[in-house]
């Protein structure tokens, strides 16, 4: 018995090993063909996922739940969410037809994942956000989007050993703004993306009163529940983190998605893609 356990973890380190030699373009084919290959990804135009939503924010402090729509098309891509707070009803996230709309929450104000998005809208352009939920996911179309790749090794997420890239944007080129991408180590499914912006702090200047602090942004998407799906492999767990850590304090947000349904070359009335 100790022996086949050796075995077994000397095949298991292997392999790690063996996945973070890969080049960033492996990394991203392996991972095309564990989701089902990309001739089956792109025959389905038309996608939708349906399920509930649970949101908390520990600073300020609250908690609500509510219902997710997650929907895309060769043109489109929406998150929606329907909440049970007078304060923050919904959630309206959309690329329409190569326009960015993001909605106002309440009067004159956006949700922090909004707020986020606004700043940096090339997620939603080149299909980052949502990951393979998207059916413009960008790691199918890396060559058509023009970003930079690379394999910046593994860590354990969730127990889970996995691969690295680092994804560039096009027309991204700040050393304050990251996006790097892991890759379960053994099925190559997408477990996580980490976007970080980190904001220097910077000395006085004339007509200024105090020093300008500095601020980190992270936005973190785990995947989990890996399923078939007519022909496709697909996450039923989302979860979008979202921190921000200033001298003003720490705030951070939840939105917890469970995915009940997936709706394949589904059919939508028209001007479903509109806020």
């Amino acid at each position: 018995m100790r022996y086949v356990l050796m075995v077994l973890m000397i095949a298991v380190s292997v392999s790690f090993a063996f996945s973070q030699k890969l080049k960033a373009e492996e990394v991203i084919a392996k991972h095309i063909e564990a989701i089902g290959g990309i001739e089956n990804f792109k025959k389905i135009e038309k996608r939708a996922a349906a399920g509930s939503v649970k949101f908390r924010s520990k600073q300020p402090a609250k908690e609500t739940d509510g219902r997710a729509v997650i929907a895309s098309d060769k043109n489109n891509q929406m998150f929606f969410l329907q909440l049970n707070s007078q304060e923050y009803p919904n959630e309206k996230i959309g690329y329409f037809a190569e326009k960015t709309e993001l909605p106002f929450v309440t009067a004159g104000a956006r949700s922090p994942l909004g707020a986020f998005l606004a700043d940096h809208d090339s997620l939603l352009r080149e299909g980052l956000f949502l990951g393979v939920l998207n059916g413009k996911w960008a790691l199918i179309n890396t060559e058509e989007t023009g970003s930079k790749i690379r394999n910046v090794g593994g860590k354990n997420v969730d127990g889970q050993k996995t691969v690295g890239i680092e994804y560039t944007p096009k027309g991204v080129g700040s050393q304050e703004f990251s996006v790097r991408m892991y890759f379960d180590a053994k099925s190559f499914h997408h477990l996580r993306t980490v976007y970080t912006r980190q904001i220097q702090s910077s000395p006085d200047t004339f007509g200024q009163l105090g020093r300008q602090a500095g601020v980190k942004q992270t936005l973190t998407e785990t995947y989990g529940e890996h399923r078939a799906v007519d022909g496709l492999v697909l996450p039923h767990s989302y979860t979008a983190h979202y921190v921000t850590d200033s001298n003003s304090g720490v705030y951070e947000f939840v939105w917890k998605v469970d995915i009940a349904e997936y709706r394949l070359n589904a059919e939508f009335v028209d001007n479903f893609f509109k806020f």
